[in-house]
């Protein structure tokens, strides 16, 4: 089946998830705590026939299955050098190389082209790389191990966790490698990561497992692998392997203050990679538990206040209004000691734990509340910008309905969807949260982040607006709406279909 290509931008702000971590990574400047402590283990480096050191066999084995992601994406050319050509440039580098064109000096539509990385995961044609390489990308095209270029199809994205899928119409007997199900990396591990740094695709560096764990980039939910292997821009989406040629790691950002490598590296984890790709491998997009709070770390002053023997568990600073915890019965200053069965020692941890539950699935929370231990069922919601965000609209509501014919997932615009959509505070209408693949919103260019202003040039502020107006026009037999929507500072005409 031929799947188009569905598009997410970034997510809401850990004050309305399960503490989404709260320390910004970002491309020039992010840090890790120190790696837990690992007990001596001795590790013998891959030997060539001679006795020297060498990768050569595991990287003749897997480079096969690593590509080279080529993007398109047109902007209106401005009239001075502008900050998102510059992050884009920097981001992805300048394959033109043409130093001499001005910008200033240059009007109309410019087409900024950028490359990264991927890998084949199977022999369908399915390729792994992050979000940010495709992300907004018009064109995308993958750029074989022996050179042959084929165009690719984006089948979802998650900006939580910076992964993506595409698709090509593979070559017989594809080469494809396949994530570690055992993953024990230990600080001092050797890695190699393969990739597309500066356009030179096929690229190999190695290195050292550098640290494990840490602080997240904003709104992720994933610690990751700092990794001393050199990575450059282009390497983004590239796999990391351990020595026995499985893919240990997606490589997705550097720590860079010049904009090359200086030996910090970040790869997200095996485990969290494998878990969200199949999500977007059968969705298309991936949902998530929400509890509905705003978490605060347990410091040694509010343990001393609060009676813990130790700084351990969250507190919950807010319980959000008409939230799953709220309905639960938490409270602002509840101390979360565990869930399920596994205990809870930090913002971070309780966010990845609740991000890996589904929406509707009852858990049992440990809390800690007057100094007394108590347990507590959460029936965990569905995160706002994952697969429809109205909370209050029961399952059976006419909500479904515009799932099910014109496979679209709105809601009302608020502060925290503005926040993550980028939506300016002048633009009023209801927002896209999913978008069903091969549907009539994905033909009309609808994806998640868009917001729709207008139905056949009346506004809409409301989901039932929306639904109003578009049965009213079944009724009349109209085969199909015209949309007015917006997506950042754009703004765009779409043709709904209302047919079969």
């Amino acid at each position: 089946m031929t799947l188009r290509k569905q598009l997410k931008t970034r997510s809401i702000p850990n004050i309305l998830a399960a503490g989404a971590a709260a320390t910004a990574l970002t491309i020039a400047g992010f840090g890790f705590s120190a790696a837990h402590a690992q007990a001596p283990r001795l590790m013998a480096p891959p030997v060539a026939a001679d006795g020297t050191l060498s990768f050569a066999d595991l990287v003749e084995r897997v480079s096969p299955s690593v590509v080279s992601i080529l993007v398109e994406r047109e902007v209106d050319r401005p009239q001075v050098p502008n900050q998102l050509e510059e992050f884009f440039n920097f981001r992805f580098g300048d394959p033109d190389q043409n130093q001499n064109r001005d910008p200033r000096f240059e009007n109309g539509p410019q087409t900024l082209q950028g490359e990264g990385s991927g890998f084949f995961i199977d022999q369908d044609g399915y390729i792994v790389t992050n979000n940010h390489v495709v992300v907004d990308a018009d064109v995308v095209r993958v750029r074989l191990n022996d050179g042959e270029e084929l165009d690719a199809e984006v089948i979802g994205t998650d900006p939580l966790t910076d992964l993506a899928v595409l698709k090509v119409e593979p070559q017989a007997n594809q080469p494809y490698v396949e994530f570690a199900d055992d993953v024990n990396l230990r600080v001092g591990d050797w890695v190699v990561a393969v990739g597309n740094p500066f356009g030179l695709g096929g690229t190999v560096t190695s290195g050292i497992v550098s640290a494990i764990g840490g602080q997240n980039r904003e709104n992720q939910y994933l610690d990751f692998i700092q990794i001393d292997a050199p990575i450059n821009r282009g390497n983004s989406g590239g796999p990391t392997f351990d020595l026995k040629g499985r893919v240990v790691g997606v490589n997705t950002a550097i720590y860079s203050p010049n904009g090359g490598s200086v030996g910090i590296g970040f790869a997200i984890p095996a485990r969290v990679a494998k878990e969200t790709i199949s999500q977007l491998v059968a969705n298309g997009s991936v949902t998530r538990g929400w509890l509905g709070v705003q978490l605060q770390e347990v410091t040694t002053e509010l343990a001393a206040a609060l009676a813990l023997k130790e700084t351990t568990g969250v507190l919950l600073a807010e319980v959000l209004d008409g939230s799953p915890a709220q309905e639960a019965g938490l409270q602002d200053g509840d101390v979360v000691l565990g869930i399920g069965d596994e205990d809870v020692d930090g913002t971070n941890k309780l966010s990845r734990l609740v991000a890996s539950y589904s929406p509707g699935e009852d858990v049992r929370l440990k809390i800690l509340r007057d100094g007394r231990e108590r347990n507590l069922t959460v029936k965990l919601g569905l995160r706002d910008g994952d697969q429809g965000a109205d909370e209050d609209v029961p399952a059976n509501d006419d909500d479904d309905s515009l799932a099910t014919d014109v496979g679209l997932r709105v809601t009302e615009l608020n502060g925290a969807l503005r926040q993550q959509f980028r939506v300016p505070e002048d633009v009023d209408g209801v927002i896209v949260t999913g978008v069903r693949p091969n549907s009539p919103a994905q033909a009309a260019g609808l994806r998640p982040g868009f917001v729709i202003l207008q139905v056949d040039g009346e506004l809409v502020d409301t989901p039932d607006e929306l639904r109003e107006k578009i049965n009213n026009a079944k009724q009349n037999d109209k085969e199909a709406v015209l949309l007015r929507m917006q997506l950042g500072e754009n703004r765009q005409f779409g043709a709904l279909s209302l047919g079969e």
